[in-house]
């Protein structure tokens, strides 16, 4: 969802040295403060409805409760329609920068070297993306792999309540690891 919320936004606004701070601050440490403060500023659930229809994401649904961004709807088809988007936008350098710098650590302080980057080598990309809720625990990991940015790699990953982290890990570190045999 941030990468749309980064989308939505440049589209939408001049593009401050204090606003592209914000946004690779969100794309790289995946900072939910900076994201808070975008969505309740931009419309809330208006920015999934018109990034989906700019970006024409079939799956894309606004979050049930309109403050919860992270619980937008996305299939697989809209990350990669939206990595695919990036690669050839005019936003491409800045967030294709900030998504290459993420951090080990997110701004909650939250590993984010699973999936991807803890089972691909560089050159990658990515967006990582986790929560827990009284319905389910998430895992995600996308991005760009390989020289040019050759491939768009997904893996969305939802687990039982109760799961702990470093399974949850272990399970989307195997299935990039799956993958990898492809890129």
């Amino acid at each position: 969802m941030k990468l749309l919320i980064a989308l939505d936004v440049l589209e939408r606004r001049p593009a401050s040295p204090q606003l592209c701070d914000a946004l690779r601050l969100m794309l790289s440490a995946s900072d939910d403060d900076v994201a808070n403060e975008l969505w309740d500023a931009d419309g809330g659930p208006e920015i999934v409805e018109r990034t989906a229809r700019r970006l024409a994401l079939p799956a894309a649904r606004p979050p049930e409760i309109a403050g919860r961004w992270g619980d937008t709807m996305l299939g697989i088809g809209d990350v990669v329609a939206t990595y695919q988007h990036i690669l050839g936008s005019q936003w491409r350098e800045l967030i294709l920068g900030a998504l290459a710098a993420a951090p080990r650590y997110g701004a909650d302080g939250f590993d984010q070297h699973f999936g991807i980057p803890g089972r691909l080598p560089r050159p990658w990309a990515v967006k990582q993306g986790w929560s827990a809720s009284p319905r389910d625990v998430v895992l995600h990991t996308s991005g760009l792999v390989g020289p040019g940015w050759r491939f768009v790699a997904v893996v969305l990953a939802s687990f039982p309540v109760g799961t702990d982290w470093a399974m949850a890990a272990s399970a989307v570190d195997d299935e990039v690891s799956a993958l990898s045999s492809d890129l």
